[in-house]
């Protein structure tokens, strides 16, 4: 370890990762279009929702037609930084200057270590899958962010983490998962010889053929009438409620305090959940069904679930609803 090195700067880490999550950030672009023109129907937002999971596991990215995107003040993104990686956050000057010697050269030495972390979280992720799926992205979240403390400092032996160095392993192990199941291409370089990246069977080839395709189609969406719409919106409250106010008690087992008025830490954190709670706002709610299909018309799966309408937009409301059929490789 040395402490004469150039302060640490979170960007590199945009660098060093590499294509992995350029890639990322391309989709997750792509996805924000596509979510902002979707959220004005119940039928659109229930299909993007059940697709995203059905196409590649991504539950990840199907939380953004959910709840967890209503609230305008903080972002989904945000809601994650605040109320689960937080906790983990240890970004001081004095862990920049304690962290290994290669940490920000973009050398071979960085990207074997980011590999190696990535790798080691790839396979705890496919085990919380197993065992939660994104239906408790409280359990997964809490769980995967703890676990990748300790592999980094296993790995770095520092104690350094800052929040682009936890989304980049998150969504490059979010991408892996959906590779795995639908497999990959072979890449070759503009030499038109060298093997960038072999190519790789996914599970959802081997299940459906090597050129399957799978559709979601929305076969009902009926709307509550507005006393169904009263009492949806009273459980909504009560099932959300648990969760909703644990964020107090999260903030203090963790330590979480507020420093200053422009670094309310623990603020951010209790209020994070708090948010969750849009019982209060819920203007119209509806019953859909999807089904997805293979390229032989066959239904592979079934899902029932809710949306509701918050101002001029729906939302499915995960509060209430089990995916589990539409991880089909599982």
């Amino acid at each position: 370890m040395s402490n004469n090195k150039k302060e640490f700067k979170a960007g590199t880490y945009a660098v060093t990762v590499g294509a992995a999550v350029a890639v990322v950030l391309i989709l997750l672009t792509v996805f924000a279009f596509k979510t902002r023109y979707t959220a004005f129907s119940p039928e659109k937002v229930a299909q993007s929702y059940v697709d995203t999971i059905v196409q590649s596991g991504d539950g990840y990215n199907a939380y953004k037609n959910t709840i967890l995107s209503q609230n305008k003040e903080i972002k989904y993104g945000d809601f994650i930084r605040n109320a689960y990686m937080r906790p983990y956050v240890n970004d001081s000057k004095e862990a920049q200057d304690t962290q290994a010697d290669f940490v920000g050269t973009g050398s071979k030495e960085e990207q074997e270590a980011i590999d190696t972390v990535y790798d080691a979280m790839y396979r705890f992720y496919v085990d919380l899958m197993e065992m939660y799926s994104w239906d408790n992205y409280d359990e997964l979240l809490d769980n995967y962010f703890a676990k990748l403390v300790e592999v980094r400092h296993e790995v770095y032996e520092d104690d350094y983490m800052d929040m682009d160095y936890m989304f980049g392993a998150l969504e490059a192990n979010v991408i892996a998962y959906g590779e795995s199941l639908t497999g990959v291409e072979e890449q070759i370089a503009a030499d038109g010889k060298t093997v960038l990246r072999e190519a790789q069977t996914g599970k959802y080839q081997e299940m459906f053929g090597e050129n399957y395709q799978l559709t979601t189609t929305v076969t009902e969406c009926t709307d509550l009438t507005n006393t169904e719409i009263a009492v949806y919106a009273t459980d909504f409250s009560e099932r959300i409620a648990p969760l909703a106010e644990s964020g107090e008690t999260k903030a203090d087992l963790f330590g979480i305090t507020d420093v200053d008025k422009k670094h309310s830490y623990k603020t951010a954190m209790v209020e994070a959940f708090q948010n969750l709670d849009c019982s209060a706002y819920i203007d119209s709610a509806a019953k859909a069904v999807a089904e997805v299909t293979d390229q032989n018309g066959r239904v592979v799966a079934v899902q029932e679930l809710y949306v509701i309408k918050i101002g001029n937009c729906w939302y499915v409301d995960n509060t209430n609803i089990d995916t589990s059929a539409l991880y089909l490789a599982q």
